[in-house]
C-alpha cells in the first residue's frame, strides 16, 4: 500500500502526457500493420568443420576453420563476416543472375543484400545460420541457396591458393637453404684443419692423459729431490763445506803430492827456524838464510795452491782433505750436489712440459665453441633444408586435392507464408513499449518538477516545522454570499485548520495574552490570504478574540473573502486619516473583525515601514487575542520581513505542485538571515474561497470620501 500510494501522486499529476504517448506508440503500431508491406524469410545452415582429410599438414592447416590459428579471435564469428564478404556476395549475385537470365540491375545490389541477410551461430555448436529476408519468397531461396554454395566455393578456392601461394614460395626458397648448407659444410671442414681437429673428446682426453703423466713424474722428482737436498745438508754439515766448488777444490788440494812436499818441507823449515832463533839471534845469518828458504817454500806453495783455486781467495785452514774418509766424504758432497742439479733441471723441463700442454688444453673450449656454432650453423642448415623440401611435397599434395572447411547441411526451401509483420507481436511490443516510455514521460516530468510534494519533502529541506496539512476536499464549498458561513459548516474543512490553529498556540509564546502572526508565502497562488480567512473564522468560532490586517498592498483579498463594507483601511490608519476604531470593521462571524488595506498607495514600502504601523500592531495587540497580518509573497516583496519584526511569527504557506522547493528554502532562509522567527509552515491544498463584493459598501477600493477623524484613545477607551 505504501508502494501504490508514492506511485498514485505522480501518475495523477501528469496522466495527459502519458496517455499521449501511450496512444501514440500504439497507434503508430497500428499504423505499420496497416501499411507495412509482406516480407518472406528464408534459412540455410552451414558446418564449419576442421575435416582432416588432407593428406599432408600444410592441407590440414589451411582447412582449418578462419581464426583458429589465433587465439584471441573466434573462428565462427571470422567465418561469419566472410559470409557477408563483398567477394562471396558480389560472386553470388552475378551466378543468380545468369541462372534467372536477367540483367545484375534486376536482383538487389551488394548492399542490399548484406542489409538482408543475417548471419548468426547456432549455441554450443559450429553451424552458421543463414537468415534472408526478401519480398519475393522465390527470390529469396534461391539467392540464399547461391550464397550458401558460393560460400563452399570460395573456401576451396581459398585452400586450393594457399597451397599454390606456398609452393611458389618453397621453390624459391629450397635453393637459398642448399646454398647455405654448403657453405657451412666448407667453413667447418676448412675450421678442422687449420687447428689440426679430428676428434675434440679424444684429443682432449689424449692432452689430459699427458699432463696427468708429467704431473705424476713431478711429484716423484720433487721427493727425490727432496731428498737429495736432505743428504746435502747433513754432507755439508759434515765436511764444513758450504758449497760443493769449496769441497771440489780442497778434494784436488788434499790429493796433489807436490803441495804436499811442499807443505811438509815448509813444516820442517819452520821447525829449524824455530831450534836457530832459540841459539842465534835473528841477525844471525843461519837464522837469516832459514828465513830466506821459509819464504821461497811458501811463495812456491802458495803459487802452486793458486792452480786449484778459482779466485784470488783462499782457502780456509784445515780444509784440504788430509785423510780418505775426508776425501770420500767431499766427494759424496759434491756427487750429492751434481745429482741435485740434475733434478732440479729435470723438474723446471717437466714444469714447462706441463705449462705447455695445459696452455693447449685452455684453448679447447674456444675452439670446441666455435666448432660447436659451426656445427650447429651446417645442422640448422641441413633442418631447414628438409623442413622445406618435406613442406614443399605437402604443398604439391594440397593444391592438387580439392579441400573445403565449410559444407551445406540444409537448403532453403521457399517459404509459403510471410515472416513479417506480425500483428500480435507488433501489437504486444508496442504495448509494452508504449507502456514504458509512458512510465518515462512520468519519470522525466516529475524530476523536472522542482516544486515541493508533501511534507516530508518540506520538512527534510527546511528546519521549521509543519505546523498544518489543510488537504484538498472533495465537497466543494457552496458558493453564496456567505462562503465562510458554508465553510465553518463543513466539519470535515473546519478540523484541518482548528488543528493548525490549536498547533500554533501550543508553540506560541505564552508571555502575553494575545500572539500576533504574520501570513506570507513564496509567490502568488499559494492560497495565503484564503489560509488567513479560514484561520481567523475557526479562531472566532473557538471564542478567541480574532484579528484579520489585509497588509497585502499589492493584491489585497480580506475585503471579499471576510465580506467587509467600508472603504476605511489600513493605510488610512497609518496616514492619519482615520482612527483605528473606525477602520477595524466587523465581519458577519462574531469575534472576527477585519482591518482591510484600505486605499491603494503607490508607494507601499512607506506605509509598512512606518512608525505608524509599529504602533497599530501594539494596539492591535491590546484588544484581541490573535491578529493575523495578511502580506505579499517574499519573493516580491519585503513587507513580511518588516511585519515580522514587530509580531510573534511568520506562518508560511506552501501549496504543493507550486511551490518552487529552492524558492521556499531562500524565502524563509531570507526570513531566518533577518532573525524572523518562523512558527512553522502550512501546507495548503485546498481550493480557494468564492468570493462576493461586500453588501452595502457602495464603494470600491481607490475611491474616497470624507473621514471623520477620530483620536485613537477613544479607539482604545471603547475596546
Amino acid at each position: 500500500m505504501d508502494n501504490l500510494s508514492s506511485v498514485l501522486p505522480p501518475i495523477k499529476r501528469h496522466w495527459l502526457p502519458a496517455l499521449l504517448t501511450f496512444s501514440s506508440v500504439l497507434g503508430g503500431a497500428v499504423l505499420y500493420l496497416l501499411t507495412a508491406s509482406p516480407t518472406y524469410q528464408a534459412s540455410v545452415r552451414l558446418a564449419v568443420e576442421d575435416p582432416e582429410v588432407s593428406l599432408s599438414e600444410i592441407g590440414q592447416a589451411l582447412s582449418r576453420s578462419p581464426g583458429k590459428v589465433s587465439n584471441s579471435t573466434d573462428p565462427m564469428a571470422t567465418q561469419a563476416e566472410l559470409v557477408t564478404s563483398e567477394r562471396v556476395l558480389g560472386s553470388a549475385l552475378i551466378q543468380e543472375a545468369a541462372a534467372q537470365n536477367v540483367a545484375p540491375s534486376d536482383l538487389p545490389d551488394f548492399w542490399t543484400l548484406r542489409g538482408a541477410l543475417e548471419v548468426s551461430v547456432v549455441p554450443a555448436t559450429n553451424i552458421l545460420e543463414i537468415t534472408h529476408r526478401n519480398g519475393d519468397p522465390e527470390l529469396t531461396a534461391s539467392l540464399l541457396n547461391r550464397v550458401a554454395s558460393e560460400v563452399v566455393a570460395q573456401s576451396s578456392e581459398d585452400i586450393r591458393l594457399g597451397a599454390s601461394s606456398i609452393r611458389q614460395f618453397l621453390e624459391k626458397q629450397i635453393p637459398q637453404e642448399q646454398s647455405k648448407l654448403r657453405t657451412a659444410e666448407a667453413l667447418e671442414t676448412r675450421f678442422r684443419q687449420e687447428n689440426g681437429i679430428v676428434d675434440v673428446q679424444s684429443q682432449t682426453t689424449k692432452l689430459l692423459e699427458n699432463v696427468s703423466k708429467i704431473q705424476d713424474q713431478e711429484r716423484a722428482i720433487a721427493g727425490q729431490l727432496q731428498e737429495v737436498s736432505s743428504r746435502g745438508k747433513l754432507l755439508s754439515e759434515m765436511t764444513g763445506f758450504q758449497s760443493p766448488q769449496w769441497a771440489y777444490t780442497a778434494s784436488r788440494i788434499g790429493q796433489d803430492q807436490e803441495l804436499a812436499d811442499l807443505k811438509r818441507r815448509l813444516t820442517d823449515i819452520e821447525a829449524q827456524v824455530i831450534q836457530s832463533r832459540a841459539k842465534y839471534q835473528d841477525s844471525h845469518p843461519q837464522v837469516q838464510s832459514l828465513l830466506q828458504q821459509r819464504n821461497d817454500v811458501k811463495s812456491l806453495y802458495t803459487r802452486r795452491l793458486g792452480q786449484f783455486l778459482p779466485s784470488a781467495d783462499s782457502l780456509p785452514a784445515g780444509m784440504e782433505a788430509k785423510d780418505n774418509l775426508s776425501q770420500d766424504l767431499i766427494s759424496r758432497y759434491v756427487l750429492n750436489s751434481v745429482e741435485s742439479s740434475a733434478l732440479e733441471n729435470h723438474l723446471s723441463l717437466l714444469e714447462k712440459n706441463r705449462q705447455f700442454l695445459q696452455a693447449q688444453i685452455s684453448t679447447i673450449p674456444a675452439r670446441r665453441q666455435q666448432l660447436t656454432s659451426l656445427g650447429r650453423e651446417r645442422d640448422e642448415a641441413q633442418t631447414n633444408l628438409d623442413v622445406l623440401q618435406k613442406k614443399l611435397q605437402e604443398a604439391r599434395i594440397a593444391e592438387a586435392q580439392l579441400l573445403s572447411n565449410v559444407r551445406i547441411i540444409g537448403l532453403a526451401d521457399v517459404p509459403g507464408e510471410p515472416s513479417a509483420p506480425k500483428p500480435p507481436v507488433v501489437i504486444v511490443l508496442a504495448t509494452a513499449a508504449a507502456s514504458v516510455l509512458a512510465g518515462s514521460v512520468i519519470l522525466l516530468l516529475e524530476s523536472l518538477n522542482n516544486t515541493v510534494r508533501n511534507a516530508r519533502e518540506i520538512e527534510a529541506s527546511t528546519d521549521a516545522p509543519v505546523l498544518g496539512v489543510l488537504p484538498r476536499q472533495s465537497v466543494r464549498l457552496s458558493s453564496d454570499d456567505r462562503p465562510l458561513e458554508a465553510f465553518l459548516n463543513s466539519p470535515t474543512v473546519v478540523e484541518p485548520h482548528r488543528r493548525l490553529l490549536k498547533n500554533i498556540e501550543l508553540r506560541g509564546s505564552q508571555k502575553s495574552h494575545s500572539r500576533i502572526l504574520v501570513v506570507s508565502s513564496t509567490v502568488e497562488g499559494e492560497g495565503k490570504s484564503d489560509v488567513v480567512a479560514r484561520l481567523a473564522a475557526v479562531s472566532a468560532m473557538l471564542s478567541r478574540r480574532t484579528l484579520v490586517i489585509d497588509a497585502d498592498l499589492m493584491s489585497p483579498r480580506q475585503s471579499d473573502l471576510l465580506g467587509a463594507s467600508s472603504p476605511l483601511g489600513l493605510t488610512h490608519v497609518v496616514s492619519g486619516q482615520a482612527i483605528l476604531e473606525d477602520a477595524v470593521q466587523p465581519t458577519g462571524i462574531d469575534n472576527l473583525d477585519i482591518l482591510s488595506c484600505g486605499e491603494l498607495v503607490s508607494r507601499p514600502s512607506t506605509v509598512i515601514e512606518s512608525k505608524a504601523m509599529e504602533q497599530l500592531l501594539e494596539t492591535a495587540a491590546k484588544h484581541y487575542e490573535l491578529v493575523l497580518v495578511d502580506t505579499p509573497p517574499v519573493d516580491t516583496s519585503s513587507d513580511a520581513i518588516t511585519m515580522g519584526q514587530h509580531a510573534n511569527g511568520v506562518l508560511f504557506v506552501v501549496r504543493p505542485n507550486l511551490t518552487v522547493k529552492e524558492s521556499m528554502v531562500a524565502a524563509m532562509s531570507n526570513l531566518q538571515d533577518n532573525s524572523i522567527e518562523i512558527s512553522g509552515i502550512v501546507i495548503n491544498e485546498t481550493r480557494g474561497l468564492p468570493t462576493t463584493a461586500s453588501e452595502g459598501s457602495g464603494l470600491r477600493f481607490g475611491q474616497s470620501r470624507d473621514v471623520k477623524l477620530l483620536g485613537a484613545d477613544k479607539f482604545m477607551s471603547r475596546s
